[in-house]
């Protein structure tokens, strides 16, 4: 009889112990997929890095590219414009072509500015863009802080489990 009850008392403690452990492993579960997702964050947040700097990158090219344009433009416009000036004064021909060179020249410098503008605007867009995602990953690190909490409080909770089942 006596030792079917301390057989019976073995094996209520096993219960519970491995109760214990069943518990701790459905939190480790929760542990991983916060691990998962903080990788996931932190995965997103590399990526948007490189595309970041891919858009500065080519913002830079197009801008260096756009002034070239625009002094070339310049100094051809200030070439022609010197020669054709020249012939002006003694032909009725070159003196409308004079005149259509200079119409000419301010619809290219309206081009110029038109696409100045639009880059300008795309850029502001990015920037408004880039304040929302922002906005966002202020958001995700609220979360990530809220899990970073959770899984203090879980490590916090399985110590103190640890150490009960070490105290019995």
């Amino acid at each position: 009889m006596k030792e079917v009850a301390e057989e019976t008392r073995k094996k209520d403690e096993l219960h519970v112990q491995l109760a214990k452990e069943l518990e701790r492993q459905k939190k480790d579960v929760n542990r991983s997929s916060y691990t998962r997702r903080i990788m996931e964050i932190v995965s997103n947040i590399r990526k948007q890095r490189k595309d970041i700097d891919r858009v500065l990158v080519d913002t830079r090219r197009l801008q260096q590219e756009i002034n070239l344009l625009d002094g070339k433009l310049d100094r051809t416009f200030v070439e022609t414009d010197e020669k054709i000036f020249k012939d002006a004064k003694k032909d009725e021909a070159c003196r409308t072509a004079y005149k259509h060179l200079a119409k000419l020249h301010e619809t290219c410098g309206g081009i110029v500015t038109s696409v100045i503008e639009t880059g300008t605007v795309l850029r502001e867009i990015r920037e408004l863009e880039e304040q929302i995602e922002t906005e966002r990953q202020k958001s995700v690190s609220a979360s990530l802080q809220r899990i970073s909490g959770d899984l203090k409080q879980m490590k916090q909770e399985n110590s103190g489990l640890v150490a009960k089942i070490k105290g019995k």
